[in-house]
C-alpha cells in the first residue's frame, strides 16, 4: 500500500530479469511482505557489450596487506569498451521514475517510500548493488546481495551504508578467495566495515540442522550511522547460493553442495531493519525516458525493459536510454 519499500534485483552477468526471477527468490520475498520489486535489464547494445552487464566503476583501493590493491572496472566487455555507460546513475533514475509513476499506475495505491530504497543482485548484479550504495549512498538504505564482490571506490560524499554480502566459498566464478580482479571476499568485509567506522567485529559459525550448508557469519558492529557490515560464508557452496534451483537449468557445481536454507529471507530480514534519515532528491531527467549523466563522443542507444511487480500484479515498461 502506501510508502511501500522498493527493492531492485540486479541479475548477473548474461543473464537477464525474467531468468533471475527464477531464482533469486525476491519475487516471492515481494508477495510476502509487500514492497515493489524492480527487475532492470543491463547493457544489451553490442557495441558496450557481447553480453549483457551493469558496467560499474572500479578504484577500490585495498587496505592493510592489500594496499597494492587497486580494482578495474566491471564487467562489460564490448565493441568498443572506451564507451562509458554510467549504470549507477542509470539505476538511480530507474528510482526516480518509479517513484514519481506508481503511485498514477496503481490508481494512487500505492507509492515508495524513498527511505527504503534496497539493492539486492546475484554475482554482475551484486557488483552492481555494492557500487550503488558506494555512490549512491544518499539513496541507498541497505544492501543485500549474493557472489559478488565491492570495487568502487568511495566518493566523499560517501554516508556509512548497511550492507550484507552473501557468498559461497567454493564459488569459482566470483572466487571467494579473489583474484587479481578482486580482493577476497572476507577482505571485502574488512575493507567495507573500515569504511563504516564499525568498532566491533564477530565471527560465529551458525550450524543447519541439515548435513549441508553451515555457515559462518562475520558481523561488523558500532558503526557510523548504524550502519552494520555483514559476510555471510556459506560452506562449499558455489556460485548460486539459493534453494530451489530444481528445474531452472542452473547445475550445481561438481563438488559443491546445494543450498537449502532460504539465504534471500536472510537478506531481506537484513536489509529491512535500516532506513535513512533523511529522503534522497530523485530527479528524472526527462518526461519520457530516463537518461544518465554519462556522456560520450559516440551516440549510442541502451534499450531497457523494467518489469516491476507490486506484490501479485506485474507491471512493464520498456524505454531507451541514448
Amino acid at each position: 500500500g502506501e510508502d511501500a519499500p522498493l527493492v531492485f534485483d540486479i541479475h548477473g552477468l548474461s543473464s537477464c530479469p525474467f531468468f533471475s526471477s527464477a531464482y533469486t527468490g525476491w519475487r516471492e520475498k515481494a508477495d510476502e511482505n509487500c514492497f515493489v520489486l524492480v527487475w532492470p535489464l543491463g547493457n544489451t547494445d553490442p557495441m558496450i557489450a557481447d553480453e549483457t552487464c551493469f558496467a560499474v566503476p572500479g578504484g577500490l583501493q585495498g587496505i592493510g596487506e592489500d594496499s597494492d590493491f587497486t580494482s578495474v572496472p566491471c564487467c562489460c566487455n564490448g565493441y568498443l569498451p572506451s564507451v562509458p555507460t554510467d549504470d549507477p546513475s542509470f539505476l538511480r533514475e530507474t528510482a526516480a521514475l518509479i517513484v514519481r509513476d506508481i503511485p498514477m499506475s496503481s490508481s494512487n495505491t500505492i507509492s515508495i517510500d524513498t527511505k527504503r530504497i534496497y539493492m539486492a543482485g546475484h554475482s554482475n548484479g551484486c557488483i552492481t548493488a555494492l557500487s550503488m550504495a558506494i555512490l549512491h549512498s544518499d539513496m541507498v538504505a541497505a544492501v543485500g546481495c549474493h557472489s559478488g564482490a565491492a570495487l568502487t571506490s568511495f566518493p566523499d560524499t560517501y554516508n556509512p551504508t548497511p550492507m550484507m554480502m552473501i557468498h559461497g566459498t567454493a564459488d569459482q566464478d566470483v572466487n571467494y578467495n579473489g583474484t587479481e580482479w578482486y580482493l577476497s571476499t572476507l577482505s571485502q568485509h574488512n575493507l567495507l566495515a573500515t569504511k563504516n567506522k564499525c568498532t566491533s567485529n564477530k565471527q560465529l559459525l551458525n550450524l543447519n540442522e541439515s548435513p549441508v550448508n553451515n555457515y559462518t557469519e562475520y558481523t561488523a558492529s558500532s558503526c557510523e550511522n548504524n550502519a552494520t557490515i555483514v559476510l555471510l560464508a556459506l560452506d562449499n557452496v558455489g556460485h548460486f547460493p539459493f534453494p530451489n534451483l530444481e528445474g531452472t537449468g542452473i547445475p550445481i557445481e561438481e563438488g559443491t553442495d546445494v543450498t537449502v536454507i532460504d539465504t534471500t529471507q536472510l537478506a531481506w530480514d537484513f536489509m529491512n531493519k535500516f532506513s535513512l534519515d533523511v529522503p534522497p532528491v530523485l530527479e528524472v531527467s526527462s518526461e519520457d525516458e530516463p537518461v544518465g549523466d554519462n556522456t560520450s563522443s559516440t551516440s549510442f542507444s541502451k534499450d531497457v525493459s523494467l518489469l516491476i511487480r507490486v506484490f501479485t500484479s506485474v507491471m512493464v515498461a520498456s524505454f531507451s536510454w541514448a
